[in-house]
């Protein structure tokens, strides 16, 4: 994420002036450098201060904690505030893990991507703005107004609390996925907390069992919290409709069980016609979606409206 790469791909020569950090947050310090060691895993530096209180001083330190050259201070100062500034806002676990779910489900590797380690953990990196505000249904200027945000080499870098506001407008335009995999994992999660579960040791470690009691535990505390937080993302419009969609689904299996017990039943009682009959016509009647839209038809012409003829009494007169 940063401009600057590992000490094993910089260049430290004697006599020159490099910037040097103590710590990420620490300030820029300029030093000489005197000497240079180098063997298979790692390179150490003599180096001696320049200014500050240390001007003198001479110290063998990592390679790694010489970034740039002194020239180039101010575009690495530059740099490393940016960063600080998306490090400054942070999410909670629940938020998290929210988040992962949206981005692995829905949002491409080559569109965005989280910071899973390193600088400004949980940000953002947006790589094609173009598609992600497709997904998003929205402009991306919105996350970029309320959240610190920088540009680095052509991608956009937006705090947690920015991919935060990212996911929850990704979620909110596509929620059918999410809800699927809400209900797909608390299916499982049911089953855990009536059964337990038991995990197979890998590399000759021993088996690992749970109880119900340790699943529900667990379900209350990790999982419930971050599938309520997607849910609340989805809109209450979009888990009623997947909610009363897959309530139907279920009650039409059930009602169908239910008739094909019926016509067996006919069948063994000698009243095979009166079976057939219902067979045929609970297939030939099924709802389905084709049929529930409606579909504008065009008007007849006057020799297509069929005829009705109307029988009507005689009335006879004097």
């Amino acid at each position: 994420m940063e401009s600057n790469s590992g000490a094993d791909e910089l260049s430290f020569c004697p006599g020159e002036y490099w910037v040097y950090r103590l710590r990420d947050e620490a300030p820029s310090e300029q030093v000489l450098v005197l000497d240079v060691t180098r063997d298979k895993r790692k390179v150490r530096v003599e180096i001696e201060f320049v200014d500050g209180v240390g001007a003198g001083q001479k110290q063998s330190v990592p390679g790694n904690r010489l970034r740039v050259p002194w020239a180039d201070v101010d575009t690495f100062d530059q740099l490393m505030a940016n960063w600080q500034r998306l490090e400054e806002e942070g999410i909670d676990e629940v938020e998290e893990f929210a988040c992962d779910v949206v981005y692995e489900r829905l949002v491409p590797d080559d569109v965005a991507e989280v910071f899973t380690g390193g600088r400004a953990r949980n940000g953002l990196e947006v790589k094609d703005i173009p598609a992600l505000e497709l997904l998003m249904g929205r402009p991306i200027f919105d996350a970029k107004e309320r959240n610190a945000w920088f540009e680095l080499n052509g991608a956009l870098n937006l705090s947690s609390t920015g991919g935060l506001d990212v996911a929850a407008a990704v979620c909110q335009e596509n929620p059918d996925p999410i809800l699927e995999y809400i209900m797909a994992e608390e299916a499982k999660i049911r089953h855990y907390c009536k059964h337990g579960r038991k995990d197979e040791g890998r590399r000759g470690q021993e088996d690992r069992s749970t109880s119900p009691e340790w699943e529900y535990h667990y379900y209350l505390k990790y999982i419930k919290p971050v599938h309520e937080l997607l849910r609340q993302w989805c809109g209450y419009r979009a888990v009623t409709a997947h909610e009363r969609l897959v309530a139907a689904e279920a009650e039409t299996r059930r009602l169908d069980v239910l008739i094909a017990q019926a016509i067996d039943a006919l069948r063994d009682s000698h009243k095979s016609m009166l079976a057939d009959h219902l067979e045929e016509e609970h297939e030939r009647e099924r709802i389905v979606p084709h049929r529930v839209r409606p579909v504008p038809d065009r008007p007849l012409e006057p020799s297509e409206i069929p005829v009705i003829r109307v029988p009507t009494r005689r009335q006879w007169g004097w």
